[in-house]
């Protein structure tokens, strides 16, 4: 993950490591501030930077953020092979999974927590799938507060 621009990224300890993939993949998002989050999408040493303000309001309880998915290709010319998701929501809820069964070609979900000095928590979420068709399905908190669609979240 050295491959991120230094001048981009914060100290390691305000940086939540979501997932660790092989030495140069994963995903990692940090908060510049308690509104504005930053993610970085590693795949083959490359990171894909995204800021971007939270909103005020979200139709479901408790989400904040769901991405509409990264589209990444394998080979230069072809078709995305995957697409990787990332969701912010209040408070601590997970683990995150899949509500039901996981569709066939979705990939794990991860979720890490970071906790601000007011005490303010956000969860930090990110799962992909490897198709571009794919079953509707919803990724819920172990306690069941917090659900939103996986990969149609504008729905």
């Amino acid at each position: 993950m050295k491959s991120l621009p230094s001048q981009e990224m914060p100290s390691d300890e305000f940086v939540a490591v979501i997932r660790r993939d092989a030495p140069d993949a994963g995903e990692l998002l940090w908060m510049k501030d308690d509104r504005t989050y930053c993610s970085a999408i590693v795949r083959e040493g490359v990171a894909r930077i995204e800021c971007g303000d939270l909103p005020e309001s979200w139709p479901r309880k408790g989400v904040l953020k769901v991405t509409t998915g990264e589209p990444y290709q394998t080979k230069p010319g072809e078709q995305p092979s995957l697409f990787v998701f990332l969701a912010i929501v209040e408070g601590e809820h997970g683990p995150y999974d899949y509500k039901g069964a996981a569709p066939e070609a979705a990939g794990p979900v991860h979720d890490a927590v970071v906790t601000f000095a007011s005490g303010r928590k956000l969860g930090l979420i990110s799962y992909e799938k490897h198709s571009r068709q794919i079953t509707e399905t919803e990724i819920c908190g172990a306690d069941g507060a917090v659900c939103f669609p996986a990969y149609y979240p504008n729905r």
